[in-house]
């Protein structure tokens, strides 16, 4: 049985009967949705945050679904399994939306599947079998309805083609073949199709505009056919028209890393309650940065971090609707620059959206039509996570939201004053403390092939990187207290027991015994000379004995330190 859905409010009753005939006819047993999962609809935005109507902070923790981009028009995985089944999968995998590309050429045209590819393209869904391109693509956003996911609509190309290129001719929002018209039309009917489903919450208004040839290149304010401010204003606003509901999403120029047009020129919606904008990043998007945490920080703070600011006459949500890597992370990038792109957008609690959830790639001119991705959530099969689900994992980590309206932030707080990072990883980059955790926790070789949990759980990393892994929520709070005792005492403890336990195991049972205490109360039995000698670490596990704050400075100071250090913004 799925969980029960909240009571809707009037925006939502359409969709409510859909969501319970589906889920109890197709069994969805996985359906993730929840009394506190599900957001009250229509979203809108409230300084850096992105709120549902009730004002309640919504993370936007997405995956990419691609394929309607593309040649056919059509997602991928529709071949091998039933569309409601993907959804699902997307959906118990921790997902709350899904950005959807489309081309303007798919929307103008609605074409219909060639009859050579139709068994090629939608094998496990004969019910969309005859179906034109806009009649699979509503088949998708209502089984992503249906499973309790948000839907962004992003247009990603003018023509159904692979993205992207400065040579490809689909670096502005026009070319040759589609005028800026078609690309207004293309927005404002998909606006108006779905006006009356709420569970579209967003249109992206282009995928990574930059230069174009020959059209030229992109500029934020100054007039001009090339004014992308401009262009993005006149569209927001359009698509407002029709359907007022939906966040309207801009993304920066050069590749969408670009966003610092905004701190001079902000746009100006006519609800400025609406807009989000995006920025978009990867391994290859700065080449020549040091490969440092630090300098990447800076980086992403001076294009676009600087957005979130609060009370600014440019703040907005940062909406980062694409980055990735390869799904097995076997590349360079995994070693340094995936972990420490995560590492930012969990310190900032960012809105995502990963590139992308695909196991095999649509019909795009480029890649091996069906071939196994690499680059996907999903293994080629689109059943179970790619690589025994190291992207999965790693994503895991950073979709829970920490911060934000009506987000409790106990936990947090918790974390920064009883955990620490204190690991010296003596790298040859020089890393330590977070820095230094944060790329193990999200990279399985320095794990030691350990899965999150029992790196997190077991040995040294609980000792060392409990701040990073107690904020994954891997840890628990408590445990960093025992984790801080551990740095610092041990168990010495043999007696002659029949039990043959020792050390800890036997410490901890004296503890619990008054006759092993001599009939002394254990606040009494751990200020003893004798169980100051052999039996400091369950002591002061137990609360009863404290570190001493002229025994270890550093460690004072550094947990101070890092505390205080949690009040700075960390994305300026």
């Amino acid at each position: 049985e799925p969980p029960p859905l909240p009571h809707p409010s009037p925006r939502l009753c359409m969709a409510r009967p859909l969501i319970l005939l589906v889920a109890a006819l197709a069994g969805f047993a996985a359906v993730a949705a929840t009394e506190t999962s599900l957001p009250a609809l229509p979203l809108r935005t409230e300084g850096r945050w992105i709120v549902d109507s009730t004002g309640k902070r919504v993370k936007l923790a997405c995956v990419n679904w691609g394929g309607a981009e593309v040649k056919d028009g059509v997602v991928g995985g529709l071949h091998l399994r039933n569309v409601y089944s993907i959804a699902s999968t997307f959906r118990s995998m921790g997902f709350n939306c899904v950005r959807l590309p489309w081309s303007v050429w798919m929307v103008q045209t609605n074409p219909a599947v060639a009859v050579e590819l139709i068994d090629k393209l939608l094998a496990a869904n004969p019910q969309l079998k005859g179906k034109r391109a806009l009649e699979i693509l509503d088949a998708v956003i209502e089984a992503c309805a249906a499973t309790g996911l948000m839907i962004v609509l992003d247009n990603h190309m003018s023509d159904g083609e692979w993205c992207c290129s400065d040579t490809d001719e689909n670096g502005l929002w026009y070319n040759r073949r589609w005028p800026e018209s078609d690309w207004l039309q293309a927005h404002m009917k998909l606006a108006s199709r779905y006006a009356r489903q709420p569970w579209v919450v967003g249109s992206e208004l282009r995928n990574e505009v930059r230069i174009s040839t020959p059209d030229g290149a992109p500029r934020w304010g100054g007039g001009g056919q090339n004014d992308w401010h401009a262009a993005a204003t006149k569209a927001g606003n359009a698509v407002l028209s029709v359907n007022p509901a939906l966040l309207i999403v801009v993304g920066g120029i050069s590749y969408g890393k670009d966003l610092t047009g905004v701190y001079r020129l902000p746009i100006r919606l006519q609800d400025p309650t609406k807009l989000v904008y995006s920025a978009h990043s990867y391994s290859w998007s700065y080449p020549g940065l040091p490969d440092n945490y630090q300098d990447l920080h800076n980086q992403l703070g001076k294009d676009w971090g600087f957005i979130l600011e609060a009370d600014k006459p440019y703040t907005a949500p940062v909406w980062v609707s694409e980055f990735g890597t390869f799904s097995d992370c076997h590349k360079d990038s995994c070693a340094n620059w995936w972990p420490d792109f995560l590492l930012y957008l969990f310190e900032g609690d960012l809105d995502w959206a990963v590139w992308h959830g695909d196991g095999t790639w649509s019909r795009d001119g480029l890649h091996a039509f069906q071939g196994p991705t690499n680059y996907g959530v999903l293994a080629a099969d689109w059943i179970h996570p790619a690589a025994g689900g190291e992207l999965l994992t790693a994503l895991k980590t950073i979709q829970a939201p920490w911060l934000g309206p009506g987000v409790s932030s106990v936990a947090k707080q918790q974390c920064n004053e009883q955990c620490a990072d204190t690991w010296s990883s003596g790298w040859s980059n020089g890393r330590d403390g977070a820095a230094a955790c944060a790329p193990c926790l999200r990279n399985r070789p320095c794990r030691g092939n350990l899965s999150v949990e029992e790196w997190c759980n077991n040995g040294w990393a609980k000792i060392s990187c409990s701040w990073t892994c107690c904020r994954a929520g891997l840890l628990h709070v408590n445990t960093c207290a025992e984790s801080k005792c551990q740095r610092w005492y041990v168990d010495s403890y043999y007696p002659n027991w029949p039990s043959g336990k020792v050390n800890t195991p036997a410490c901890q049972q004296c503890l619990r015994d008054d006759e092993c205490r001599g009939h002394k109360n254990p606040a009494w039995w751990c200020a003893s000379s004798w169980a100051a000698e052999h039996c400091q670490l369950t002591c002061c596990t137990a609360g009863f004995l404290a570190h001493q704050a002229g025994k270890n400075d550093v460690f004072q100071k550094m947990v101070n330190g890092f505390d205080s250090k949690q009040q700075t913004p960390l994305l300026l």
